[in-house]
């Protein structure tokens, strides 16, 4: 995980703290997006600093990919990282591009998709995302939705349309769970997770705006565990919640 503090945070099956280690810089901004790679490496969106900072498992930064600016393989604000079965590595960003980038295991750049904009297929602050069956789900956070595209950037649909919609305020994160049919929705502006099925009905909610148990304020990330068992980033509480199934 990662923390205010601009470090990486790695906790063992108990949720114990095994290690920790600071990001090269984090003067001008923390980072945002953390992936572990089918290589055991982590890949970390290093958002104010434009870039992809891929560390091995005992924190020694391995390489970095990118720079600040609009061209393929540059970024602006990249906040997101996620992996597919065959190693490509899909990057989300915000600021003057709004799109997600394709690369390969190396780091080449293959394709881009997305841009600024209210319509389908466009963002307004792509934040996180999930690979599955060929599919790459994004959350679009002040267009309040999530959008579907195949993993060869191909704009799908809305999520939602099809089942009377999905009423969302700022979605920020998504996961899947292990039977990969349920997903979970952390929602940073209603301080809520929200739980559907693939085609984007509603099967459930936890949650609201506030401080106390069973509130969240501004959470911004979340993940979901081989038991199923959901982690959420309460960041304005400062905590980590464990919500079970």
């Amino acid at each position: 995980m990662l923390d205010n503090a601009g470090r990486v945070l790695v906790y063992d099956a108990e949720n114990q703290l095994d290690r920790q280690w600071e990001m090269p810089d984090f003067e001008i901004g923390k980072p945002e997006g953390i992936c572990l790679l089918k290589n055991g490496q982590i890949a970390v969106a290093d958002t104010h600093y434009h870039r992809v900072v891929f560390f091995d498992d005992q924190g020694k930064v391995s390489k970095m990919l990118g720079e600040y600016g609009e061209a393929p393989g540059q970024f602006v604000y990249p906040v997101s990282v996620v992996q597919d079965p065959a190693g490509n590595i899909y990057v989300s960003e915000y600021g003057n591009n709004d799109r997600v980038q394709k690369f390969t295991e190396q780091g080449e750049f293959l394709l881009e998709f997305g841009g600024v904009g209210t319509g389908p297929g466009e963002f307004q602050r792509a934040a996180g995302m999930i690979w599955h069956d060929g599919k790459i789900y994004v959350s679009d956070a002040v267009n309040n939705r999530i959008q579907v595209f195949s993993d060869d950037g191909s704009f799908l649909e809305i999520l939602g349309t099809k089942t009377g919609g999905l009423p969302l305020y700022y979605p920020y994160d998504i996961a899947i769970d292990r039977h990969h049919n349920q997903l979970y929705i952390v929602e940073y502006g209603a301080g809520r997770i929200t739980k559907t099925d693939l085609s984007g009905r509603v099967t459930g909610r936890y949650g609201k705006t506030g401080m106390n148990q069973g509130e969240f304020l501004t959470p911004w990330g979340l993940t979901v565990n081989s038991k199923d068992q959901v982690f959420v980033a309460d960041t304005g509480n400062r905590l980590i919640v464990k919500l079970i199934p």
